[in-house]
């Protein structure tokens, strides 16, 4: 396994392809292996490089640690961009959901290091009186979510509830399978019933993600408050892609977030859910690469 080791975490990471780096951080359900679709194709242009997240996958603590401490997340980030030999270079991130977080941070903070930024099914720490009120909404239903679960397993129904899935026969992955398939979870009803391999190989990889509970991670977004002013100042290309129907970051919330930066830009799948790019990868990587390649 390639491993950059730090004082307080051991980061997994892969290096594929030749060109311009691109840096990928995938989100609270998934590990590095959540971009197959996208680094298949892009290592062809693009030095792609693509990691675990701290807690997430392969990538392992040393200690007890703040799952909720984005600045880890960005301290990570900036270390493993250095340990690849991008140091001296500009590059371009791409962040889904979580990973939005710690690649606007990065961004806020270096941006003479960044040539471009893409936010996927998220909005990363952009703050507007919209936005705010949005992760009021997004908290209340992921604590929601969790009672419904729990309440679902005590009174001994089925535990996944949606339709069109049969169940899961073994204890021990109940559990991480009906998160996934909750309607407020990763993988929405049109995934499901459009894409049940593509859907079944997403539950999988969030179930051997091992990461920590998604709630307990949403402080990461509270580390770079973005605020119309500051997104003002940053004048490299942003793109903001997500799907019509993402229950945890709304297409009005996405398209907020991209009028703020004065080289934004924002592109929604009309029917996909919070996962755009997994969901519609041909579309994805086509919007991606003429981003990427325009001027």
């Amino acid at each position: 396994m390639t491993i950059l080791a730090l004082e307080d975490t051991d980061l997994y990471y892969e290096l594929h392809g030749d060109g311009p780096p691109l840096v990928f951080l995938h989100g609270a359900s998934g590990t590095h292996f959540s971009w197959w679709q996208q680094v298949a194709e892009l290592r062809y242009h693009y030095s792609c490089l693509i990691y675990d997240l701290r807690g997430f996958g392969r990538s392992r603590p040393k200690q007890p640690y703040d799952v909720g401490d984005g600045n880890l997340l960005l301290r990570d980030l900036e270390a493993l961009i250095e340990h690849a030999g991008f140091g001296g270079q500009r590059v371009s991130i791409m962040g889904s959901s979580l990973g939005t977080g710690p690649a606007l941070h990065f961004a806020v903070k270096h941006p003479e290091r960044v040539e471009k930024l893409i936010l996927v099914c998220g909005t990363g720490g952009v703050t507007t009186p919209r936005i705010a009120a949005a992760w009021e909404e997004r908290r209340a239903r992921m604590r929601n979510r969790g009672r419904e679960l729990q309440a679902r397993f005590q009174s001994g129904a089925p535990a996944i509830g949606a339709r069109g899935v049969p169940p899961v026969r073994s204890e021990g992955e109940k559990e991480r399978f009906a998160v996934a398939y909750h309607p407020y979870g990763p993988v929405g009803e049109a995934m499901h019933l459009d894409f049940p391999a593509l859907t079944f190989l997403y539950a999988e990889i969030m179930a051997s993600s091992d990461g920590p509970p998604t709630p307990k991670t949403m402080p990461v977004f509270d580390a770079c408050k973005v605020t119309a002013e500051v997104a003002a100042r940053l004048q490299f290309p942003v793109l903001v892609v997500g799907g019509s129907e993402d229950p945890l970051f709304g297409a009005a919330e996405l398209e907020e977030a991209a009028r703020l930066f004065p080289n934004g830009q924002c592109n929604l799948f009309k029917g996909a859910g919070h996962l755009a790019y997994f969901e519609r990868p041909r579309r994805f990587n086509d919007a991606v690469l003429a981003f990427l390649r325009g001027g």
